[in-house]
């Protein structure tokens, strides 16, 4: 994930940061790239995740009220970046990605018992963009 920065063409490394949306809600671990040359400031939202942005901030409206989020709890990217970024050893990031399916399974089968089709759904779509993102 990592790229050349569009401003200066120096290296962009992969960071979580925090996100504030009309000054009232703080949008924590949301993935950037950010230029590491010395003389630049440039960042950028990672593209896999600008549309699960975008739609929780529509979700959140023009006057949302003072919160904080965990954008890990929102976008599976994210989620994913948290689980390898909270390991204190090298970590199997296949691993990790399979433990993650197994779980959403876990918990579609847990909302297809009972009939929840609005979770299912959810889950369909949490686990359409981990494969969209292999």
């Amino acid at each position: 994930m990592s790229k050349k920065c569009s401003r200066c063409g120096g290296e962009m490394s992969l960071m979580l940061r925090s996100v504030m949306y009309r000054n009232r809600v703080r949008i924590r671990n949301v993935p950037v790239h950010i230029c590491t040359s010395a003389n630049c400031t440039n960042s950028q939202v990672v593209e896999a995740i600008k549309e699960d942005l975008k739609k929780l901030m529509n979700d959140l409206g023009q006057s949302p009220i003072r919160q904080d989020i965990g954008f890990d709890e929102v976008s599976e990217l994210s989620h994913l970046l948290v689980s390898i970024a909270d390991q204190t050893e090298e970590v199997d990031v296949t691993r990790l990605m399979e433990q993650r399916i197994n779980d959403l399974l876990d918990l579609f089968l847990l909302a297809q018992s009972l009939g929840d089709q609005q979770w299912m759904n959810d889950i369909r779509k949490r686990l359409t963009k981990i494969y969209g993102n292999v």
